[in-house]
């Protein structure tokens, strides 16, 4: 792109318009971030294979285990997160902060995308409709690799759109988003498989005239893209993601349901994810609103062809992968439909809009409504969000403050910590937030060579309340003589002195 197009480009009306989306988008997400954010024991996890990454340069091939033993999403989430680590110097908010702000980008391609399948109008919808889906808000502020795939979705179904109308250069970009896509999440290399399968079957008439050196060049990039570093990962590891894969395929590993059990729980995230994203707490209306959107597509399937067919084909996919694996997704593994969510109701707007054009603009201010409030109501006590219950309630903020107060009560002298964590007994929070302040501020970190003093931090769990207890009776009280103890938020921490 030249330095013309670039400034004609900053000059275009619509790009004055998705810039001012992009900021309230932006400005939505972070409101009260540094108070809110959830930093639980997977994000210290990452984020301490980030600082090995920038501070050790130990470059990794893989990233985060999945729920199967064995197998692991893609390692793209810890690379990007290197750039915001290495300028901020590990700092978690500066971080989740970038994250966000890469999410926030997606108004961008979800409106040029939206644009080129149907009309302006609905282009200009979904943008608005992104800006303030109170789903979009909450998936944007989790610090994990799930999220990501919202922007890559957007670029994916673009590049792969301007394929199918004759703009050859644009199969190899979508197959790199491909490659992105199942990096950041392992799922995503079947959903978005079957939705490649479906789009050649449908366009192959578009693939058939596309010059085979092209196709080839495309679909080698793909699958070098996709693979490469699992196999040097598994030559180096005696086989572990083929065995699995093996293990899993025959049934010996993994999770495995019925047809029915597995419809229904697809069916049951899907609705959740519809409603938050659209009318929030409504599922009953979400699912009303989605039956008519679907019959608002079979009305204009001769206008947009490509865009009905997209959506379908969108929407469906992670279903059928879901029911033939026989596997119960959880709430996230639909995040890759959330933007045909919100094109498909852009759809169903556009289309009372042109009967009635008062009616269509009270849906779209009803929508912004209800999702504003529940953006005002819920965010700020970050309730009715998908983490887990007990999750909501750990707090960055209280987090940043025990242990701050921890190296006041520690006076420069050496001390550790023990942490009972939710949902895991997995450390990595507090090790990450104690390496990040120690280092930055207070000049050391905690150590259990030479401690006199273990701080014991104790997060609420009201569902395990008589286990947390006997912990606390059984063996916390045999580490050390207790000294005082002080609360904060739902966190409360124990001064104790070792025996």
């Amino acid at each position: 792109m030249s330095i013309n197009s670039i400034k004609k480009l900053f000059r275009n009306p619509d790009f004055l318009i998705l810039g001012f989306f992009f900021i309230l988008g932006l400005l939505f997400r972070l409101y009260l971030i540094d108070k809110n954010l959830f930093f639980g024991p997977e994000q210290g996890r990452d984020l301490l294979v980030v600082k090995d990454i920038v501070i050790n340069h130990n470059l990794v091939l893989i990233g985060s285990k999945t729920d199967i033993d064995g197998i692991f999403h893609g390692p793209i989430f810890y690379y990007l997160a290197t750039i915001p680590f290495f300028l901020s110097k590990g700092n978690p908010l500066l971080i989740g902060t970038f994250f966000i702000f890469l999410n926030s980008l997606t108004v961008f391609p979800l409106y040029f995308l939206t644009k080129e399948l149907f009309n302006k109008r609905v282009a200009l919808i979904s943008s608005v409709l992104f800006t303030f889906s109170f789903g979009a808000i909450v998936m944007a502020r989790w610090l994990s690799n799930p999220p990501l795939i919202i922007l890559i979705s957007s670029l994916f179904f673009l590049f792969l759109a301007k394929f199918l109308k004759g703009k050859n250069n644009y199969l190899i970009p979508s197959a790199i988003c491909f490659i992105l896509a199942g990096q950041a999440e392992f799922l995503n290399f079947i959903i978005f498989s079957l939705i490649i399968f479906f789009v050649v079957i449908v366009f192959r008439k578009r693939f058939l005239q596309q010059k085979l050196i092209h196709l080839f060049l495309a679909i080698g990039i793909l699958l070098f893209g996709s693979v490469a570093n699992y196999i040097l990962f598994d030559l180096r590891h005696n086989f572990l993601i083929t065995n699995s894969l093996i293990k899993l395929l025959t049934k010996q590993t993994g999770f495995y349901g019925s047809f029915v059990s597995s419809a229904t729980g697809s069916v049951d995230n899907f609705i959740h994810l519809f409603s938050d994203s659209i009318i929030p707490f409504f599922p009953i209306l979400a699912v009303i609103i989605f039956i008519f959107g679907l019959f608002s597509l079979i009305n204009i399937l001769n206008k947009s062809k490509i865009g009905v067919y997209f959506l379908l084909i969108w929407i469906f996919s992670p279903f059928i992968v879901f029911i033939l694996l026989k596997y119960n997704p959880l709430y996230h593994y639909f995040a890759s439909s959330l933007l045909a969510i919100i094109i498909l109701v852009s759809v169903l707007i556009d289309k009372v809009w042109s009967l009635k054009r008062t009616l269509g603009a009270l849906l779209v201010i009803l929508l912004l409504i209800i999702n504003f409030f529940a953006w005002f109501k819920y965010l700020p006590i970050n309730k009715n969000v998908f983490f887990q219950s007990t999750q909501t309630d750990l707090k960055y903020v209280d987090q940043r403050l025990v242990v701050e107060e921890i190296y006041k009560q520690a006076n420069g002298k050496p001390f550790y910590f023990q942490s009972y964590t939710i949902p895991s007994w997995m450390q990595d929070g507090w090790e990450y937030l104690f390496w990040y302040y120690g280092s930055t501020k207070y000049g050391y970190i905690p150590e259990n060579k030479n401690s006199k003093l273990l701080f014991v931090i104790i997060q609420d769990d009201p569902g395990n309340k008589n286990y947390q207890n006997d912990w606390l009776k059984n063996t916390v009280s045999k580490w050390g003589e207790k000294e005082g103890e002080f609360r904060q938020g739902a966190l409360r921490v124990e001064k104790l002195k070792f025996k």
